[in-house]
């Protein structure tokens, strides 16, 4: 066998058991070092590569060296033949030297190929690609290239062999086990064998003394494979057969020994044995390199009949059981006077108390109990023992605490802990689950608290009477959220997605019911805050008396919508149009309403009241025929008046929807007229049009309208507004348009300055995102930027902190009401893997959540002061221009992230930022495309780079109002 030295510069030999080394190529020269070799048998000719100087060959004892090939970046080699193939790492490529010398490249595009292995039975090459992760194989003229399926485990794979008898192939690969020592346990390398086409793949060797394996060979005449230990500085091989024979095993528990005979088996695979006589069970053996061991199961003997002592106290009890096979499981009752149950188990012969379930009545251990706002320290306790306690440092007072069967309750409530106002001290509350620290207060004084890490509220009230301490409000509480449901309102079932801790949500109550309910998520729990589900009625029939008497009279009604109001026409023969109303899906009478006087308030409504309480009055035929035609004047002026109401309806609805359309259309055209007197050009502002009608159209109370991006339904009523200026504009006539105060995130807890808070309820949010936009891609930035050798699987949230910054966030909604006025209507949609994610955002400027990577600390820096356009591209260049890079993929923005230090070391930053794409110019090339966005026609870029390289596409940004940066999120990178 041959093998390299990189430290030695020594290509060297020796016999297939390490005896008879010798040197065969030694280079005084690093760079002259040999690294990967090769051998010819048939020609007599052992090949390397060298890490500068090509690809060489000499005679099997050295003699005779010459250079074959100039590969300067030459990575794996192997003969076939007159031809020769090797693997160019820095260039991505695969290449061939035939007979008459010629080189020529077999296969491109590759990320960084290291090594080269040939199947002469089908005639294919196989290599892999570290930088891809990935092992390939193709025709020896580079067509049908095939990837294996070996993504699952392979990430730096350095060596291979194919033994062409069994049809299998050798790998190694190693990975990073920590931080970099310089010793060989920085690594663990494992040998894997799979099928040629790469399934069935299997860990051949895996031990913590295998460093970095890195050159591999098999001989299948001796099935033996050897493998070269790089950082061990070792060569190891592994024999893949074990013989028949006998194997001396314990049993179960160790409480005999036992001879199982097993025949042969191949390295890695496992055969099955049954136990012997009076054992239970069945073994599984597997072999490895040349031995059988254990690999599952067990033998255990059988239990004979007997009893198990229980000791309680100071008496011993003898608990019977029958004979049990190995494993069993009995479940007994507990014997005289214990109560309970014991569960007996067979272990290998021996029959044990598993599970002792009699007993007395329990004793308390010691723990802590919350009394009112103090959380107080008790002893261990028997049964029935009650123990008198004073009050801990910071609270007056005494209290007596009992055990009850384990469990520790207050007796005589009269006597409590109440904390006292002239020391300092903690208070509890939630339940005992937050501890609020608090000092000294003065008689009548009041303060507020804020609440501790690890909860959420507006803080903890406080006020001093009487020399004590008084808790007037709590809202902190333990941090948690309610799970996506169902809450009832009646008979309605609504559905709810998921809510942060004290998160307000309006749902609409499902059809065939009006009204709609406020919910609020309370320590997990979902509560309807207010509002109700009313169902409806159906169309029918109501029962109606005559004021005469008699039998009743059905009158017909429609279906109503509830809470709707309706008169009703009497039958023939009988005068009067009594109210009912629909109230939960009832129908019922409603003559003594309020509503129903306004709505029928004429003199013969009234006159009916009088007579008959709303109902239908019998029309006699003797009466006069004064009476009979003032009934049916009423009636045939009913339709009249019921057209005129309606026409009236639609032309206040006409001039209601085109003074708002007119309203919306002057607001936008102030808008425009305040940000250009804002910059002092109105030169080119055309004049406000008058709205007609004049002043009476005042009348109508057009609404002022405004948008914010949230979470709950969009309504200014839920959410702080900014201590902002705002404009407005005055036409001739009455109509005032006027620039709404910026809204804020109903979720945000300021007004005004610059706060970072934490925001743990985002935590299971943002890895879920960051989960589903994880791709493990290689890029040439990810080694440019952090020297990395391979793409984490994925990463774990640590933290997360929001940004609120009121300065910041006024520029970024300026910015997008500047992209509203450049376009008459909506921008052209744009979707990412972000969209609709976190927050509702406004799609009309495509504003999208994007990730951008960064250090700890400059994640921070950029959340106080902004980004800054005069440093873009100073850390990671500028593929598409000096702007600012995001992306919707959390693992190409991790490519830019770096550990920080100090309480952030070997934490990683990313910042989530709010980001208005307006326009987006998508390219899939290189090249600067500043200008052609600045020209007006786009607002950002996305770089393609997905459908040109398979890799990401980056959103560039070049004006720095565009983004906002919301959150900052703390993680660690995820290799296993």
């Amino acid at each position: 066998m041959y093998w390299t030295e990189g430290g030695t510069q020594k290509l060297r030999s020796a016999t297939l058991d390490g005896q008879d080394i010798r040197d065969v190529v030694v280079k005084s020269e690093v760079q002259e070092a040999p690294r990967d070799v090769a051998v010819d048998s048939a020609q007599g000719k052992v090949y390397w590569t060298a890490l500068c100087c090509g690809l060489r060959r000499a005679d099997l004892n050295g003699e005779n060296e010459e250079v074959v090939a100039n590969a300067e970046f030459a990575s794996g080699v192997l003969v076939d033949g007159d031809a020769l193939y090797w693997a160019d790492w820095m260039n991505g490529q695969i290449l061939r030297r035939g007979p008459s010398g010629e080189e020529e490249p077999i296969v491109t595009g590759l990320a960084s190929p290291v090594d080269v292995a040939l199947d002469a039975g089908s005639r294919m090459i196989y290599w892999s690609d570290v930088g891809n992760a990935r092992t390939q194989r193709a025709q020896l003229d580079g067509s049908g290239v095939q990837a294996l399926n070996m993504s699952w485990a392979i990430m730096n794979t350095y060596g291979m062999a194919i033994d062409t008898s069994d049809r299998k192939l050798y790998m190694t690969d190693f990975q990073k086990t920590g931080d970099f020592t310089g010793s060989s346990s920085d690594y663990a390398g494992r040998i894997i064998r799979t099928n040629l086409d790469g399934s069935d793949a299997e860990v051949l060797v895996s031990e913590p003394g295998m460093s970095m394996p890195y050159g591999v060979a098999v001989d299948p005449e001796s099935a033996q494979v050897y493998w070269t230990d790089r950082k061990a500085g070792r060569i190891q091989r592994l024999t893949l057969k074990c013989p028949a024979g006998t194997l001396e095993v314990a049993s179960r528990m160790n409480t005999s020994s036992i001879k199982v005979v097993h025949g042969a088996a191949d390295h890695g695979s496992s055969i099955q044995v049954p136990c012997p006589e009076g054992y239970n069970g069945t073994m599984k053996l597997a072999c490895n390199n040349n031995k059988f061991s254990v690999n599952a199961g067990k033998c255990g003997k059988r239990c004979a009949a007997g009893s198990v002592p229980l000791e309680m106290e100071d008496s011993t009890f003898a608990l019977e059981h029958p004979s049990l096979d190995d494993r069993e499981v009995l479940v007994s009752d507990c014997p005289g006077h214990l109560v309970g149950s014991a569960e007996f188990l067979c272990q290998d012969g021996k029959t044990l108390l598993s599970n002792a379930g009699c007993r007395r009545a329990r004793s308390c251990p010691a723990g802590q109990f919350l009394l009112g706002h103090a959380l107080v320290e008790h002893s261990a306790m028997d049964h029935g023992i009650m123990e008198p306690s004073s009050c801990p440092e910071g609270f007056e007072g005494q209290y007596f605490l009992q055990c009850q069967d384990g469990s520790v309750v207050q007796k005589h409530g009269e006597f409590s802990c109440r904390a006292t106002c002239d020391t300092t001290g903690s208070l509890w509350v939630d339940d005992g689950a937050v501890e609020v620290s608090h000092g000294k207060m003065i008689e009548g004084g009041t303060v507020k608290v804020v609440c501790p890490k690890g909860s959420a509220g507006q803080g903890v009230y406080l006020s001093c009477d009487g020399g004590y301490i008084n808790v007037t409000e709590s809202t902190c509480q333990r941090s948690s959220f309610c799970p996506a449901g169902v809450v009832t309102s009646g008979s309605a079932e609504v559905s709810h997605d998921n809510l942060d801790d004290k998160e307000l949500l309006i749902l609409a109550c499902p059809d065939g019911f009006s009204g709609s309910l406020n919910i609020v998520c309370r320590k997990g729990e979902v509560e309807v805050d207010r509002g109700s589900c009313r169902r409806g009625c159906a169309a029918g029939l109501v029962a109606q008396e005559s004021s005469e008497g008699g039998e009743p009279l059905n009158l017909a009604h429609g279906m109503l919508a509830d809470g709707e109001l309706v008169h009703l026409d009497c039958p023939d023969g009988y005068a009067g149009r009594p109210a009912y109303r629909c109230q939960d899906g009832n129908v019922s009478r409603a003559c003594g309403d309020s509503d129903a006087e306004n709505a029928e308030g004429t003199e013969n409504e009234h006159e009916a009241k009088e007579e008959g309480e709303c109902a239908c009055r019998l029309v006699s035929p003797t009466a006069g025929t004064g009476d009979m035609a003032t009934t049916e004047g009423l009636r045939s002026e009913l339709p009249v008046a019921a057209m005129a109401a309606a026409v009236t309806a639609a032309v206040l609805l006409l001039v209601f929807t085109t003074g708002l359309l007119r309203h919306r259309f002057l607001k936008r055209r102030a808008m425009a007229a305040a940000v250009a007197a804002a910059v002092g050009d109105m030169r080119d502002m055309p004049a406000l049009t008058p709205v007609a009608p004049p002043a009476p159209s005042c009348a109508l109370g057009l609404p002022k309208v405004g948008s914010f991006s949230g979470r709950s339904a969009r309504s200014t009523a839920s959410a702080p507004t900014a201590a902002s200026s705002h404009t407005r504009a005055r036409t001739d006539e009455c109509i005032d348009v006027v620039i709404d105060q910026l809204t804020l995130p109903p979720y945000w807890a300021t007004r005004d300055g610059i706060h970072i808070f934490p925001d743990p309820n985002r935590i299971a949010e943002v890895q879920q995102l960051m989960n589903d936009t994880w791709r493990s891609r290689y890029t040439r930035d990810r080694w440019l930027v952090a020297g990395a050798e391979r793409v984490p699987l994925g990463c774990r949230v640590a933290n997360v902190l929001r940004v609120e910054n009121h300065r910041a966030f006024t520029r970024y909604a300026n910015y997008k009401d500047g992209l509203r006025m450049k376009r008459p209507g909506p921008c052209a949609l744009f979707r990412s893997q972000t969209s609709d994610r976190i927050n509702l955002l406004d799609d009309d400027v495509n504003e999208r959540y994007l990730f951008h990577g960064t250090n700890p600390e400059s994640a921070q820096s950029i959340a106080r002061d902004l980004f800054k356009m005069d440093r873009a591209g100073s850390c990671a260049g500028s593929m598409f221009g000096r702007g600012i890079y995001l992306a919707e993929n959390a693992s190409k923005s991790d490519e830019y992230a770096k550990e920080g230090a100090g309480v952030y070391l070997g934490l990683c930053a990313m910042l989530l930022c709010r980001c208005a794409m307006g326009e987006v110019l998508t390219v899939s090339e290189a090249g600067d495309t500043q200008e052609t966005v600045r020209a007006g026609g786009y607002d950002s870029v996305c770089g393609d780079r997905l459908a040109a390289a398979g890799t990401f596409r980056e959103m560039v940004f070049f004006n720095e109002e565009a983004v906002y940066a919301e959150f900052i999120v703390i993680y660690t990178r995820v290799f296993e």
